[in-house]
């Protein structure tokens, strides 16, 4: 359950980080730009800071049982990838260092969590 709620943590930043991005590009004239709706940027800078708000209260819950020198790594991780997600399904470019940075990440994961060999 921890690393659930971990994974949650996750995606309410990438959520933020999404929602900024948003309130940076909207057009002046008020046209929508997230699900048809049409906002101020102040909104999506609001929803932002309550998407921040929940992931770290998420962060802290799942901290109560999962040691911080795995938990950040994989929070951390599950934000990446959701971000670059939302990037290609959005057609943003990503370049060879962006995706060679991107398996890196996820080797380090993987490497965290790979049981340990005893000989």
């Amino acid at each position: 359950m921890s690393y659930i709620v971990l994974i949650l943590s996750g995606t309410c930043s990438a959520l933020a980080s999404i929602l900024l991005r948003f309130a940076g590009k909207l057009p002046g004239s008020g046209e929508a730009l997230l699900f048809g709706m049409a906002a101020p940027p102040l909104v999506y800078r609001v929803a932002a800071i309550a998407a921040y708000g929940a992931g770290f209260v998420l962060y802290a819950l799942a901290l109560r049982r999962l040691e911080l020198s795995v938990a950040y790594p994989l929070m951390v991780a599950a934000t990446i990838l959701e971000i670059m997600v939302f990037g290609a399904l959005s057609g943003e470019a990503m370049s060879m260092r962006t995706l060679a940075g991107a398996a890196l990440l996820i080797a380090s994961v993987v490497l965290l969590y790979a049981p340990t060999v005893k000989a």
